[in-house]
């Protein structure tokens, strides 16, 4: 007994440093999982704060849809949207937002688009007026983009460009240059002006990044409002001191009738939601000014214009009499006025026929 006491306690003290050694081989490879998963994850989801730096008017889900996009083509996300900033000074436009997705200004026919909607370049001035496709969502948008790169002029340049070792995705550079030098655009700059965007914004950080690292499928906010409106709406101007345009009237400086309602007041007067909804814009357009755009749901949408200042931000939930802005005479404007405008799956419709 004494003798295979011995020689098992030997065999169990020789054995310790095997278990040991191997007990942190399995720790090490752990360890170097994870390591791999965080790296494959990039650490990172693109929210708000992975956007923060960008233009105020582009929004998470214009990153996400532009990284699905990369996914599925291999051309760099970095590129359409440093191509967005640079062509999109339309940048807060109506037709960036919903209910229309095209955050690109892609003009009718365009690869997958759900419809068409006939726009001012400004808001009525006598401009002309452009067919421009519209889109279910924002990744449709950016296939619609990376669709054109498929077909002739494009196609041999853009699949002859070098792609990146590590992302497989095409040379975001090289990606620029091959479609400026198909045609896509007249300016002599226009590929050194991308690049010092993609630079300056630091846009190649999205190169890297696939659908499973962002968190796609979760929207930013609802894509309909929690709290869908009524479709009967309060005065968006209340304290207004006399209504100075109508909705349809043919005025002298503008082609077509007037889009909707103008209310005058003085600077200052608080302006208010017609009905629930969630803010898509709130910011600066040439034409508009200071304004706000509210979706209410079901393809109806209130604009207001002209502000001096504005109260709320896009991406705001806002309920029914909720004040947005003040009223004042920015953009396109003869005098202290709101210009109320509402409309029905991109059309305007008259704003009387909606107010209580």
């Amino acid at each position: 007994m004494g003798k295979a006491k011995k020689w098992l306690y030997g065999l169990f003290f020789s054995c310790v440093p095997i278990l040991l050694a191997l007990i942190m081989i399995a720790g090490a490879i752990d360890m170097t999982m994870n390591m791999i998963e965080g790296d494959k994850k990039g650490g990172s989801e693109i929210n708000a704060e992975t956007i923060a730096g960008l233009p105020q008017w582009i929004t998470v889900d214009m990153v996400r849809a532009a990284v699905q996009m990369q996914t599925e083509t291999h051309y760099p996300s970095s590129v359409v949207l440093g191509q967005m900033i640079l062509e999109a000074g339309a940048g807060g436009s109506e037709l960036a937002n919903p209910p229309y997705y095209n955050c690109l200004g892609q003009k009718a026919p365009s690869h997958g688009q759900n419809g068409t909607v006939s726009m001012q370049t400004e808001e009525a001035w006598g401009t002309e007026v452009a067919e421009f496709s519209t889109f279910a969502n924002y990744v449709d948008c950016m296939k619609a983009w990376g669709h054109k790169f498929t077909m002739d002029p494009y196609v041999k340049r853009v699949t002859a460009c070098p792609t990146d070792p590590k992302t497989g995705h095409y040379e975001a550079n090289a990606f620029i240059k091959a479609v400026w030098e198909s045609g896509y655009a007249t300016d002599s700059q226009y590929v050194q002006k991308v690049i010092g965007i993609m630079t300056s914004y630091d846009l190649y950080k999205f190169n890297s990044m696939s659908v499973g690292d962002v968190g796609m499928g979760k929207p930013s906010k609802p894509s309909k409002p929690p709290g869908s409106g009524k479709g009967r709406f309060t005065h968006p101007c209340p304290d207004m001191t006399e209504q100075t345009s109508y909705f349809g009237e043919i005025r002298e400086f503008e082609t077509g009738g007037h889009k909707g309602n103008d209310y005058a007041a003085p600077v200052g007067t608080t302006t208010y939601a017609a009905d629930d909804g969630v803010v898509t814009i709130a910011g600066w357009s040439n034409s508009a000014g200071l304004w706000v755009v509210i979706d209410h749901g079901d393809g109806l949408v209130t604009k207001y214009m002209h502000h001096s200042a504005l109260l709320v931000e896009a991406g705001y939930e806002v309920v029914r009499g909720q004040p947005i802005g003040e009223v004042g005479s920015t953009g396109q404007s003869t005098g202290p006025h709101l210009h109320f405008q509402v409309e029905v799956n991109g059309t305007a419709v008259n704003p009387d026929d909606y107010l209580e």
